[in-house]
C-alpha cells in the first residue's frame, strides 16, 4: 500500500495537490510558483533557509532553483490542499508590455532570496477561492481563464510587494557559477545531467568539459557516487544507522546504498571494505 493518497489536476500552469499523509517533494523549480495552502501545512526547506505556509497563507518560489516541500495534513485529520500557479518566462515578458512596473530598489535580503512568505491577505484568498472552485465542482477552468489568472496573481504580488517586481521580471539567465562549489553542495539531489548544466548556467557540452577539468577527469555520475558513498561512512562512523543514511546522501533506495557500498572498491580510496562492515554488522 502506498505510503500516501494524493489527487492533482493539471490545467497546463495551474494544479491542485491533496494528500491524507505527509508527502514530501524535492526538486528543481523551472520557473517562479504561486502556491497558496487551502488546509493543512506547507514546510519549504533550501540550503538558506525554512519556511512554514499555513491555511489562508501563500508562498512565492524563485525560478531556477532546488527546494524540498513537505505537505502536511491538519491536526484534526483535514488533508493538506494547496493550490499552485506556474508563471513563466514568456508570460512575464508578455504582462511586461501591457503594465507599468513598479521601481522599487530590490534588497539584498530579497535578492538573495529563493521563496517569499505572504500572510493572509484578501486579495490572495479570493484569488486561489475562484481557482478552487474548478477542482470542487469538476469543471477545470479553460486555458483562456487559467491566463486571466495567472495575470491577476502577477497584479496581486506586485500590489501586496512590489518590490518582487525585480524578481518577476528578471528575465537573464544564470552566469556560470563555481562548479566545484555547486557539487559539494548538491551532490544529493535528484538531478539530470541536463539539469546540472542548466543550474550551474552551462550548456551540456560545456558542463561535461568543465567537470572534467574541475575534478581530474573523474565522471559527474562516479564523482557523485563517491562522494556520497565518502559521506555515508562519516555519518555510519557517528552512528546513523544505515536505514536513514542511504536518504540523507541521496540514494533513491536501501539496495541501491548496499549495492553502490559494495561497489566502492571502485569509487573509494582508501579501505572500503570499512562501508561493508558499518553497514551489514
Amino acid at each position: 500500500m502506498a505510503k500516501f493518497k494524493i489527487n492533482e489536476g493539471n490545467v497546463e500552469n495551474f494544479f491542485c495537490c491533496t494528500t491524507i499523509f505527509d508527502r514530501i517533494c524535492e526538486g528543481v523549480v523551472d520557473e517562479h510558483m504561486l502556491g497558496f495552502v487551502l488546509s493543512g501545512e506547507l514546510t519549504l526547506q533550501t540550503k538558506e533557509k525554512k519556511v512554514n505556509i499555513r491555511n489562508g497563507e501563500a508562498v512565492f518560489i524563485r525560478r531556477n532553483h532546488l527546494v524540498t516541500k513537505l505537505k502536511q495534513p491538519a491536526k484534526n485529520g483535514q488533508p493538506f490542499k494547496g493550490l499552485f500557479l506556474r508563471i513563466n518566462v514568456p508570460f512575464l515578458k508578455s504582462i511586461s508590455k501591457q503594465i507599468v512596473l513598479p521601481i522599487h530598489p530590490l534588497s539584498d535580503s530579497l535578492s538573495n532570496s529563493l521563496h517569499f512568505y505572504l500572510p493572509q491577505h484578501p486579495f490572495l484568498t479570493g484569488l486561489f477561492q475562484s481557482l478552487d472552485a474548478y477542482f470542487t465542482t469538476g469543471q477545470l477552468p479553460s486555458p483562456t481563464i487559467i491566463e486571466t489568472k495567472l495575470k491577476e496573481a502577477v497584479l496581486v504580488l506586485l500590489e501586496l510587494k512590489p518590490q518582487l517586481a525585480g524578481v518577476l521580471f528578471d528575465f537573464e539567465e544564470p552566469w556560470k557559477i563555481d562548479l566545484r562549489e555547486f557539487m559539494n553542495r548538491n551532490y544529493t539531489c535528484d538531478l539530470t545531467l541536463e539539469q546540472l548544466a542548466h543550474y550551474t548556467g552551462r550548456s551540456l557540452s560545456v558542463f561535461k568539459r568543465d567537470f572534467a577539468d574541475t575534478f581530474e577527469g573523474e565522471t559527474p555520475a562516479r564523482w557523485i557516487i563517491r562522494r556520497r558513498l565518502e559521506e555515508a561512512m562519516i555519518l555510519l562512523k557517528k552512528g546513523v544507522p544505515a536505514s536513514s543514511v542511504y536518504l540523507k546522501v541521496g540514494f533513491k533506495t536501501y539496495h541501491i546504498f548496499q549495492q553502490r557500498s559494495n561497489d566502492s572498491l571502485v569509487y573509494c580510496q582508501p579501505k572500503p571494505n570499512l562501508y561493508k562492515t558499518y553497514i551489514f554488522n
